[in-house]
């Protein structure tokens, strides 16, 4: 995994932000699924994600169980829904995505993802 966007923008003259400074990684299953996507979408993915840096635990929802520990972004693009499945290390303030993809079993895919034996 490797750093993909940091919010680490300087305040001017120097003030402080309030806001915690969000790294965001991407899994290996995440970036091999964006690539496979069309190039306006990735695009449209890339600042998905730009905005996640801001404020992950308010623009994505908490799933339910089993998947307790993972949040998700909803995104349409050309009229079909997407999805960014991402956790949160509070601790180190990053966020780690590890799936993107179209909504149709994409819960199915996540779940497989995580609890693969």
């Amino acid at each position: 995994m490797s750093a993909v966007l940091s919010n680490g923008t300087g305040q001017p003259d120097g003030e402080m932000s309030q806001t915690r400074q969000w790294t965001l990684f991407l899994s290996r299953s995440a970036d091999k699924c964006q690539r496979k996507l069309d190039k306006p979408l990735r695009i449209a993915i890339r600042d998905a994600l730009m905005r996640l840096c801001q404020d992950p635990e308010r623009l994505g929802e908490r799933l339910s169980q089993p998947l307790t520990s993972v949040f998700s972004h909803h995104l349409t693009y050309k009229g079909k829904e997407f999805r960014i499945a991402y956790q949160l290390s509070v601790e180190t303030e990053s966020i780690v995505v590890l799936l993107i993809g179209p909504h149709e079993n994409f819960y199915r895919k996540l779940k497989n993802l995580l609890y693969a034996s």
